[in-house]
């Protein structure tokens, strides 16, 4: 199982990194291999990646003094990673960058097609996922879509720290 974590931009070592971001932003990126065939059934391994992916977003914004945004991004890194997994495998990269005034998710996936939100109905067990984080940015005052080009579902968070930094 390979697993790649990066936080980019680093800080100075005479600048202490913990509770602030820094102007330009502070980005985050892991990335992994999906180790089943599209179609085929998900093996343990990937099925622990939603929750590792999960962890590492909480931790980083933790680490960022977003507290506050924890909860509502382990819901969306959930449904996102899931969706790639499931549904493109290949490689797939999820990105957290965090600016004054949003924090933003990314999952980048080997796949093909577009996600489409379905319309479930109350007896079904899966379909809900794109609805529930359109559903959650939207309450947030964010925004979210997919880029076809890039392979990429995102969503943005708006967050009070841009007040308190400015």
């Amino acid at each position: 199982m390979t697993q790649t974590i990066t936080p980019h931009q680093a800080a100075p070592a005479s600048e202490p990194l913990a509770g602030r971001i820094r102007p330009t932003g502070d980005l985050m990126q892991c990335a992994f291999e999906v180790e089943r065939a599209v179609g085929g059934p998900v093996s343990a391994v990937d099925a622990r990646r939603v929750g590792h992916m999960r962890t590492i977003v909480a931790a980083r914004l933790r680490h960022l003094g977003l507290h506050v945004l924890v909860e509502v991004a382990e819901q969306i890194v959930s449904e996102l990673v899931t969706n790639a997994i499931e549904h493109a495998g290949g490689a797939i990269t999820l990105s957290l960058l965090v600016t004054r005034a949003e924090a933003r998710l990314l999952v980048q996936d080997s796949g093909t097609g577009r996600p489409h939100p379905r319309d479930p109905g109350p007896d079904a067990e899966g379909g809900r996922g794109l609805l529930m984080v359109h559903l959650l940015v939207d309450e947030l005052g964010g925004s979210s879509g997919f880029n076809p080009e890039t392979r990429t579902a995102w969503c943005s968070i708006p967050h009070l720290r841009s007040q308190r930094l400015s």
